[in-house]
């Protein structure tokens, strides 16, 4: 299930241009159930020695200024942001609480919602194109001389595709309890339509990719990423995108 916000608030809207952690926290901070919102934040959902949240989220929407000098970027009023989960308790917890809550923060700022809508995975298609909401990052870590190294991967690598297969399996496997079949792709529709991004979480640089992709497989899976997100960090505010539309 996915839900759409929509903020106000008085005037503008200035937060740090890398603003993931801030709307992470406002997430987890707006979950009423106090036990839930513990296992998500501190366990989650485990596969093997992994944990998922089995959540993403996307930007925030809305007419910006940036100030590079200050590292801030300020937003006029309204925004949006999109929140989607492959758990209902998620998604119904945080929706009563922002719902009931007079008292909203993002970061230090105060906003309130003017709007929230719900929406359902209801497609039951095997191929379509999507345009990315949230950078989509994969990686590797590897030991060089001694030391540990994260090494970020474009979707111009063969790997890349792999690894994607690989995260959203272990996602599959969680909701369902069983194994997806193997026929996944996921390719730009051109180079000209992605671009990376370099995205400070916390002390953390992370490397992800925005832009258009054609994505084939079997619809369950597509349902999966749909709902929690291509590829890693998802909860962190990382590979949450949008099916375009057929033309007709």
């Amino acid at each position: 299930m996915r839900l759409e916000l929509e903020f106000g608030f008085d005037d503008r809207l200035v937060l740090p241009i890398h603003y993931n952690n801030i709307v992470q926290g406002f997430i987890y901070n707006n979950i009423e159930d106090d036990i839930f919102r513990t296992f998500l934040h501190e366990e989650g959902f485990q596969y093997e020695k992994r944990s998922f949240k089995l959540f993403t989220f996307s930007r925030l929407f809305g007419g910006f200024q940036m100030d590079t000098k200050n590292n801030t970027i300020t937003f006029a009023p309204p925004i949006k942001l999109i929140v989607s989960s492959a758990v209902d308790e998620f998604i119904e917890n945080f929706a009563n609480s922002v719902i009931k809550n007079d008292d909203l923060f993002l970061g230090k700022a105060p906003v309130y919602i003017n709007n929230i809508s719900a929406y359902d995975y209801k497609r039951d298609c095997s191929s379509g194109i999507i345009t990315m909401l949230s950078p989509m990052v994969i990686y590797s870590t590897v030991t060089l001389m001694g030391k540990r190294k994260t090494i970020y991967h474009s979707p111009s690598t063969e790997i890349f595709n792999k690894l994607i297969y690989e995260n959203l399996r272990k996602k599959y496997e969680i909701i369902y309890n069983e194994q997806p079949d193997n026929k996944f792709s996921i390719e730009p529709l051109n180079d000209k339509d992605i671009n990376m991004n370099i995205i400070k979480y916390h002390d953390l640089i992370i490397k992800g990719w925005m832009g258009k992709y054609k994505i084939e497989g079997q619809p369950e899976l597509i349902k999966v990423a749909y709902e929690t997100g291509l590829g890693s960090k998802n909860s962190q505010g990382f590979g949450c995108f949008a099916i375009v539309p057929e033309r007709r």
